[in-house]
């Protein structure tokens, strides 16, 4: 577990904690509703709070050929075993293709993810607040102050959806703790989360009681493995068996999480380093199923938020949906990210 202590804006929510998942859906319905104006926060204020992060640090077999360290952040529902699954066989590790490209990795559980603490979903588990995790995991990783981490020449990160929105907004804050990025599984572009987020107004505890049932009611997850599929997967271009296992353990994501991902500011304007945006070519959540024109084309929001890089790119995989690293195809998708790196001198 690695201790942080993070101050942040919190934005407090207007509205009582969900009973049960009949009023999280209606919420859900409420905030989605065409002409939904009225805002769900009453006010914002600085928070300080300490956290416990669950974290895994890897290094090549021939460590000392490593010089750059990777710090991934994983997505909505799950932990940082996105970025090693190993459940079942399979070429489902960036982790391992890292190591094997020559670099050290550090994953972690997002708070309220895994086996991080499980704070307040609706006034902590907030998008600055996980920002603001990120930051500080970063300098300690940068300076030696994680137990056990080498200190490493560079420092890069590699985020997936909800991961690519806090690891673009780092360089947005703080543009120079990192030496490359890449964004996956997502687009900059909002509007397409209406499908996913309609599926997702039950209570964690009620859907999984044995694993989930001490989590409060601001803990929201889809009802089955279909639900997931249609958000995160794309048939046939994944093992049937990949995706049971994932919905049998998957976590939960917080309203909190899902109202303040806008707040996040994304204009990384003086940011130098080097930017891929590695999307899925069936990716419903950012880009409503079709990555092609909206990654890289003439409604491409991202390359205008990075006016400053060395070098930006785009890339789509083909065969896989937005969780890239579950499908069949996801290997290509590793070699890709490493050879960006590897490129631009990383």
């Amino acid at each position: 577990m690695v201790p942080v202590t993070v101050t942040a804006q919190s934005l407090t929510v207007a509205f009582p904690p969900f009973k049960d998942s009949y009023q999280a859906t209606a919420f859900i319905q409420e905030v989605l509703t065409r002409d939904a104006s009225e805002t769900p926060f009453s006010d914002a204020k600085n928070i300080t709070d300490s956290f416990s992060i669950s974290a895994h640090y890897c290094v090549p077999s021939v460590q000392e050929t490593s010089k750059t360290l990777q710090i991934l952040t994983h997505g909505l529902s799950s932990d940082k075993s996105y970025w090693d699954f190993t459940r079942v066989a399979g070429n489902y590790s960036f982790i391992q293709a890292a190591l094997a490209a020559g670099y050290s990795t550090f994953s972690y559980d997002r708070l309220g993810n895994g086996q991080s603490t499980k704070a307040d979903p609706y006034n902590i588990v907030q998008a600055p607040t996980e920002l603001a995790i990120l930051i500080e995991l970063t300098k300690k990783l940068r300076f030696g102050h994680i137990d056990g981490c080498d200190v490493h020449e560079k420092v890069v990160h590699v985020g997936h959806s909800y991961g690519s929105e806090l690891t673009n907004s780092l360089v947005a804050a703080e543009p120079t703790l990192s030496d490359g990025i890449i964004p996956t599984g997502f687009s900059n572009n909002f509007t397409f989360q209406v499908p996913f987020l309609s599926t997702t107004g039950h209570l964690a505890s009620e859907n999984q009681p044995a694993r989930l049932g001490a989590l409060a009611s601001g803990y929201l997850t889809w009802a089955d493995k279909y639900n997931n599929q249609f958000n995160f997967m794309q048939y046939p271009y994944f093992d049937p068996l990949v995706l049971t296992v994932v919905e049998a353990n998957k976590w939960a994501f917080t309203i909190g999480e899902v109202l303040t991902q806008t707040v996040l500011d994304y204009a990384a304007v003086k940011f130098t380093g080097p930017v891929l945006f590695l999307a899925a070519q069936y990716d419903h959540i950012f880009c409503g199923g079709d990555c092609s024109g909206i990654i890289d084309g003439p409604y491409s929001i991202s390359r205008r938020l990075f006016p400053a890089v060395s070098d930006f790119e785009v890339y789509i995989q083909p065969n896989v949906g937005h969780a890239i690293n579950l499908h069949y195809n996801s290997s290509g998708a590793y070699a890709v990210a490493n050879d960006f790196f590897k490129g631009n001198g990383l």
